[in-house]
């Protein structure tokens, strides 16, 4: 639920972990009516054709609105093998059922997980997760063609995700999960797209989509669960990553007290402020990175973001945990979900959230 808040003043901070992308930046300026913070956004431009610029040679680094283009990463052995990571992650949230899963593919080995999370009784139903070799998953090198976007096959678990132009398939098999169900982006907001650099000889390139109308079904330990009239979003990211590297992510799908449409995209670090962003009606509205305070000993306690724009409370339900040690390759992965409350700069005016489902991310890995 979203209520109406004015002449919320929200105290601006201070901003860490940037990296390079080619999107202007935006401070906050004041007005002569009355004492309101407006927040100057920075540009956005349509994602490019190519992932190369062909003035420089190098990435088409920016912030932009659309799908990404084929990405060209990793043309060398070591590239591909080491450090080219790609994933893709889907979110769909309905009034009783938050559904997670994701399909990472390295070169190195696979993995998998998903989840389903209760509103009602805030628990987990299903909480799974599979560490496979490399063969057992791929995700495609291009996020806006037809075909499959990315697949995952080992043991009793698989995932596929089709592309059907504004159509998506998905078919998912974990135990005590069979999810089957089409979402279409006809009708949602653009996407948010970052081609970002992130270090000597790195870059990153991810695509978050959100609000997507879903038809389907799911069934849940056994008990069948309509998921027609849910919302879907996803994200595709696709890089060469340092060795190690962390960020904090949030991401959140809604709907306002009159029942339109809302979500939200923010990072703390990584590509960080590039990606951020507000969606609603038809429109990508670009915010700035915040900063994530919460206790990683304790991810069950609440979060709080705050930035220029948005000041939120994180109430957490349950938690999806993977830590993984394989010696040189070692990682934490915590994502809490849950629901926000708090206040959300949309536009020109400021919003009141309540109960708007989404997760949280702590992403602390040595790759």
């Amino acid at each position: 639920m979203l209520l109406a808040c004015p002449n919320l003043l929200l105290r601006p901070l201070s901003r860490a972990n940037r990296l390079s992308y080619g999107g202007s930046d935006m401070a906050p300026t004041r007005v002569s009516s009355g004492d309101r913070l407006a927040l100057t956004m920075r540009t956005v431009s349509p994602a490019p054709r190519a992932f190369v610029d062909s003035a420089t040679g190098a990435p088409a680094f920016g912030s932009y609105t659309g799908s990404l283009p084929h990405i060209e990463l990793g043309p060398t052995f070591v590239d591909r093998a080491i450090r080219r990571k790609k994933w893709v992650y889907v979110a769909i949230g309905s009034d009783s059922l938050w559904v997670s899963l994701a399909v990472v593919r390295m070169g190195y080995a696979t993995s998998a997980f998903a989840f389903v999370f209760d509103r009602a009784s805030a628990r987990m139903l299903v909480d799974r997760a599979i560490l496979a070799p490399p063969r057992a998953a791929e995700v495609a090198d291009d996020p806006s063609s037809s075909g499959t976007l990315a697949r995952f096959a080992f043991g009793r678990s698989s995932v596929v995700l089709e592309r059907h132009a504004q159509r998506y398939d998905l078919r998912a098999r974990f135990p005590a999960l069979d999810l089957d169900v089409m979402f279409d982006v006809t009708w949602a907001p653009p996407a948010i797209a970052a081609i970002a650099k992130l270090g000597p000889s790195l870059a990153s390139a991810t695509e978050k989509r959100v609000l997507a109308e879903v038809r389907g079904s799911a069934v849940v330990a056994g008990r069948p669960v309509s998921l027609d009239g849910a919302l879907a979003g996803y994200d595709y990211t696709h890089g060469l990553m340092p060795r190690h590297t962390r960020w904090n992510w949030a991401f959140a799908m809604g709907k306002t007290k009159d029942g339109a449409p809302i979500a939200f995209n923010v990072v703390e670090g990584f590509v960080g402020e590039a990606e951020c962003a507000v969606f609603c009606e038809d429109r990508a509205i670009p915010i700035r990175e915040p900063h994530f305070e919460y206790d990683v000993s304790h991810p069950h306690r609440p979060w709080r973001l705050r930035g220029e724009g948005l000041d939120l409370t994180f109430e957490v339900g349950a938690v999806h945990e993977q830590r993984n040690n394989l010696g040189l390759v070692r990682s934490r992965f915590l994502q809490p979900v849950g629901k926000f409350r708090g206040t959300l700069r949309v536009g020109d005016r400021d919003e009141c959230l309540e109960d708007l489902c989404g997760v949280v991310e702590d992403q602390d890995v040595l790759w």
